[in-house]
């Protein structure tokens, strides 16, 4: 009784699309597709053009220039022409469609590798890392756009508008100016993230208009040329999409995992650690690190946790993720209530005291400012961690005003303007007078001293452990490896890969430099900077 029913439903839906694709014109279409598969001087243009503007609104983190690549790009006519060549076995136009794509992809690829090699701009930036790992909703959302694309293509109605939401969607050119970007910065995982999503979107694009250009009976009957049998392609669309689809599910699986992950330790962190009117969590990061996980958590609190605290929390982190867990707890302590008003110079002269020696008042003199800054450094240090306070000075004018406070600290980027004010309010506070500061920076990590066996000494692998201690971090910072001398590129390397495997810093995060650019002559130096 179900199967009789189930054949009329199908026949009337036959009927159906019958009746509304009577009036589509599909040898019109079919001719289109044939000269959409061309490759012209204007297409060649415009997809050189596209694929130079996507990549530099790449470089630049530019959203608007991205969109614009996106809507200029010309390769969506050769994909349309492979999927409908693929629906009704024109091999002819599928091979003219392949050759275009072929050529268009070798060609955005190597200039935009050329490019990008040349380029002083060889950061990865947002717009960059977006498209290196593609999921399978990246499929789900280019087949979703073929879809629209070729019921476009088939009816005529609004297709610029709906063909300009589709080349949106599906974005074949971005994805294929970071595959470019890859090559060109000495990234080829990054490269391969951005090619993979191109390819995603392209056999979506191709599944999707085969189901389409179907459903509009289009027919191997309609083949002018070579006809390929249907069986064989269907064996060859189901494999590629059974291929493709493996790393996308991983993908997606492996991110998956990672946010319930970083939510579990989230709650855990905010149990213990976020509290009124004594401490926040500012933020954290969690690592995987082989059988065990790292987590990196920044607090604002008025008095520091003891570590006690600071095992139970990592403990009990330990037991809710079933393996061992390495915290790694940066507090900074913060004023509570309302900061006091600053205390004004006077201006009147002190009652007279009994005079002392020169040398005994002096001494006295310089005894008093050295405590004072020895507890203004311990103070700031807390606040400024792990980047240290390499000196501090204090000085005073001849007549009534504010202190001048000289503090040198060891960070290679500036500070913010908040970051500048809350240290004057310290100073302020501990030293009960307004405060004038100036801020002058040192490098963050000494230069880098290698062994007769070319790793780092041991001293200098103590002081590049201070990157475990970058609050929220290492991800949230850009290293930068200069090297100089005969075997700079050498040491480079091999400090690359001592920050990548031992430290766990992010691999794209490394950006080695030349060895022309890289300060003094012979020396090796680390970068770190704040994306």
């Amino acid at each position: 009784m179900v199967t009789p029913y189930i054949h009329y439903r199908l026949k009337r839906l036959r009927e159906y699309i019958a009746e509304r694709t009577a009036d589509i014109d599909h040898r019109s279409i079919i001719k289109n597709a044939v000269v959409g598969a061309e490759l012209s001087g204007s297409y060649l243009s415009l997809l050189l053009l596209a694929s130079l503007i996507a990549l530099l609104g790449l470089l630049t983190n530019s959203v608007a220039v991205v969109i614009g690549a996106m809507l200029i790009s010309p390769l969506m006519g050769p994909i349309l022409s492979f999927g409908l060549a693929f629906t009704i076995g024109d091999l002819a136009l599928a091979r003219r469609g392949l050759r275009a794509i072929a050529v268009s992809v070798g060609l955005t690829i190597a200039v935009t590798t050329l490019v990008t090699f040349i380029s002083p701009l060889k950061e990865p930036t947002a717009e960059i890392l977006a498209r290196v790992r593609p999921n399978i909703y990246d499929l789900f959302v280019a087949v979703l756009a073929g879809t629209a694309g070729a019921i476009a293509l088939c009816t005529k109605k609004n297709y610029m508008i709906t063909a300009t939401g589709v080349a949106v969607a599906t974005a074949v050119i971005p994805p294929l100016s970071v595959a470019g970007f890859g090559l060109g910065s000495g990234r080829p995982l990054l490269g391969l993230g951005g090619f993979l999503l191109f390819f995603t979107n392209f056999v979506a694009i191709v599944l999707a208009s085969d189901l389409v250009f179907f459903l509009f009976n289009f027919r191997s009957s309609m083949a002018s040329e070579e006809r390929y049998p249907a069986r064989k392609r269907l064996l060859i669309l189901g494999t590629v999409l059974t291929f493709i689809s493996i790393p996308l599910v991983y993908t997606l699986v492996t991110d998956l995992r990672k946010v319930k992950l970083t939510k579990r330790v989230e709650r855990v962190l905010k149990k213990h650690l976020d509290r009124e009117a004594h401490s926040r969590v500012t933020g954290f990061a969690v690592q995987e690190k082989g059988a065990g996980v790292g987590v990196s958590v920044t607090v604002n609190t008025v008095r520091p946790f003891e570590k006690r605290a600071e095992e139970e929390i990592e403990k009990e982190i330990g037991s809710l993720l079933g393996r061992k867990a390495d915290l790694n707890l940066e507090q900074v302590v913060v004023t509570a209530g309302s900061i006091e008003p600053k205390a004004e110079l006077s201006t009147h002269l002190p009652a007279p005291q009994p005079a002392l020696p020169p040398e005994q008042g002096a001494a006295s003199m310089q005894a008093v400012t050295a405590r004072l800054l020895r507890e203004a450094r311990v103070e700031l240090e807390a606040f400024t961690a792990p980047f240290a306070v390499a000196d501090i000075r204090l000085g005073f004018a001849e007549k009534p005003g504010p202190a001048h406070v000289s503090l040198s600290l060891r960070r290679d980027y500036p500070l913010t303007g908040d970051e500048r004010e809350l240290l004057a309010r310290l100073l302020e506070r501990r030293l009960q007078v307004p405060v004038v500061l100036d801020v002058a920076l040192k490098p963050f990590l000494p230069p880098v001293v290698f062994d007769d066996t070319g790793e780092p000494t041991r001293e200098s692998m103590a002081a590049l452990a201070l990157v475990k201690r970058l609050p929220g971090g290492a991800e949230g910072f850009s290293f930068r490896v200069a090297a100089g001398g005969k075997d700079g590129r050498v040491r480079a390397a091999r400090l690359r890969s001592f920050l990548v495997d031992e430290l766990g810093v992010p691999t794209a995060g490394v950006v080695v430099a030349s060895p022309s650019r890289g300060g003094a002559e012979g020396g090796t130096t680390v970068t770190v900077v704040r994306r």
